[in-house]
């Protein structure tokens, strides 16, 4: 789409490939600007040249999940270093944190499944640091260069230096607290959107609540269901919204306090 929500492009010729996109990338520091889709109910994540006339790249073994080098297992988000390394939330099902260079080689993984521990729905979740439940969300802090995790299930943010080190992490309430997914722009700030309240919240890199905003409802402005977000050049935000159906677009106010809105992505690469 163009800014204005006008179709510019389709890609109808890929169809076969995909089952359930379930978030969709391009690098700021890759000037081809190559397209990014990660394909949950595929296990798979496709990259492809900008006006998707070639697929460069499959990552994972389309419709046979696993969890090593070669495997996905839902895989749900993912963002990059500078050096074009990225880290894969995987995922839904999976339980894990899968790093890769600039290549889409493998190169290592962390996490332990910290689901129901005797498998029954009224036993406690195990929430020591590196065990996750439903890995749906993960942003990048290029200063740090730190991997935070959304630990959906466990309603909690586990951060992890580049290696996968546990190092600290916050509780996001208790349950029904349900987080959709984690950004960090150019600020240094951690954004994210809770489904149980339908708000959009904003977190200091340690944890300390910032600002909240946004009402259920799907009249335009209200939000449901946030699942996907971009900012543009212009700071422009896009949410893609599940449950509303929609996709709507955000223009900064005039005037308005930068600390409250999203900050940009990096555009290293290009402009």
């Amino acid at each position: 789409y163009d800014g204005a929500g006008n179709i510019v492009e389709t890609w109808k010729q890929w169809d076969k490939l995909f089952r359930r996109p379930h978030s969709v990338y391009i690098s700021p520091y890759d000037p081809e600007k190559n397209i990014w889709i990660v394909d949950d109910n595929m296990d798979t994540i496709y990259r492809f040249t900008h006006d998707g006339s070639k697929l460069l790249q499959t990552i994972g073994t389309p419709e046979i999940p696993g969890d090593d080098a070669n495997h996905f297992n839902r895989p749900t988000y993912l963002d990059w270093l500078p050096d074009g390394t990225f880290f894969v939330s995987d995922g839904y099902t999976g339980t894990r944190v899968a790093k890769y260079d600039k290549n889409g080689k493998y190169l290592m993984q962390w996490g332990i499944k910290g689901g129901p521990r005797g498998g029954g729905d009224n036993e406690p979740l195990e929430t020591r640091p590196g065990y996750f439940s439903n890995v749906h969300g993960i942003a990048i802090d290029q200063k740090t260069r730190h991997v935070f995790v959304n630990d959906r299930n466990n309603h909690r943010i586990q951060v992890f230096d580049e290696n996968g080190k546990y190092l600290y992490e916050w509780k996001i309430d208790s349950p029904p607290s349900s987080l959709h997914l984690l950004y960090i722009g150019s600020g240094n700030t951690i954004w994210t959107f809770d489904r149980t309240t339908n708000k959009m919240i904003e977190y200091d890199l340690q944890g300390h609540l910032l600002y909240t905003w946004g009402s259920m409802g799907s009249y335009p402005g209200y939000l449901w269901g946030v699942h996907g977000l971009s900012v543009d050049q212009e700071g422009n935000l896009y949410l893609a919204e599940v449950d509303a159906g929609r996709v709507q677009k955000f223009k900064p106010r005039a005037g308005a306090n930068p600390d409250f809105l999203l900050a940009k992505p990096v555009y290293s690469a290009w402009k």
